[in-house]
């Protein structure tokens, strides 16, 4: 009986860092905190890795476009895979592709941020898949929404693809012999000091063990369980749900601000994307004058 008392509270405890990664509690600026803030190298990596996704995605597609728009003009054509649609398709879908990514409190370094559920998420799922009851204080059809660090990481996406555009381009209309992540991160974007995370990659066995102090506790407990008194452990788990459910209260209210914060941006965003829309569609018709000024001379 006392040993389920010890497993009560490391459930509670496992509970609280997966929630407080899910909700975006913490020091956003702790190092150790793995639901801190996305570093500038995080955000350059998971922007370019995604970028080059989408390249590798649509380059696969033969469709050819037909371009003009004047009756005493050839109609262009030109394969989809060097239109400049293309290219505008890519910035401007590459930070919905960010929120796909879950935080992976297990993981070491950059290898937080990747898709798919969480190691203790799905330990929970499957907690719940076979009866059992498990109170997050968030609905469960919550448990599957992006956390604060990602929302976070994709608000930065949309600045760098706006602040390095012109570098974005001259990749894509070059040999792209390099990787987006060379070319634009480590050659443009990033120090070398800075620079640390490009090189890191998941393999499943860079894990790190979060609450180190906890563990200690745990086992210092789960030695003398037998001779502590039950009632004691209930009073002790009771006020540690009350603690979970007050850092829930508090995460929700944050998420809040952040989601009203993140609608004024969204807002000034889209004010950007047209006018960068604008600007594209000029050059574009600038380069077709210029190629029916080279005809007509020939």
């Amino acid at each position: 009986m006392a040993r389920c008392g010890c497993v009560v509270l490391l459930l509670f405890l496992v509970i609280f860092t997966e929630v407080n990664c899910q909700q975006g509690g913490g020091d956003p600026e702790d190092p150790d905190n793995p639901h801190r803030d996305p570093s500038k190298c995080e955000i350059c990596k998971f922007v370019a890795i995604e970028f080059q996704g989408m390249m590798d995605d649509t380059g696969k597609t033969k469709e050819v476009l037909q371009l003009g728009y004047r009756i005493d003009r050839e109609v262009k054509k030109v394969p989809y895979k060097f239109s400049e649609l293309r290219l505008i398709e890519a910035m401007e879908g590459v930070c919905e592709r960010i929120m796909k990514y879950n935080i992976h409190a297990e993981r070491k370094s950059s290898g937080r941020f990747a898709k798919g559920e969480s190691e203790t998420f799905k330990t929970l799922k499957g907690l719940v898949n076979k009866g059992v009851k498990v109170e997050l204080g968030i609905p469960y059809n919550m448990w599957d929404e992006p956390s604060a660090p990602v929302h976070t990481l994709k608000k930065y996406c949309d600045a760098m693809i706006e602040e390095h555009e012109d570098a974005i381009e001259a990749w894509f209309r070059g040999d792209q012999e390099k990787t987006l992540i060379n070319y634009l991160c480590a050659e443009r974007v990033l120090s070398r000091e800075e620079a640390d995370c490009l090189q890191e990659e998941w393999t499943g066995v860079e894990k790190v063990e979060h609450n180190t102090e906890n563990k200690e506790e745990n086992e210092t407990t789960e030695d003398s369980a037998d001779a502590e008194d039950d009632s004691k452990k209930k009073k002790q788990a009771e006020l540690d749900r009350q603690r979970i459910q007050r850092e829930i209260e508090r995460q929700a209210e944050q998420r809040q601000t952040q989601e009203e914060d993140e609608k004024d941006i969204e807002r000034e965003q889209e004010r950007d994307r047209r006018k960068r829309e604008r600007e594209m569609e000029r050059r574009r018709r600038e380069r077709e004058d210029k190629d029916g000024k080279r005809k007509t001379e020939l």
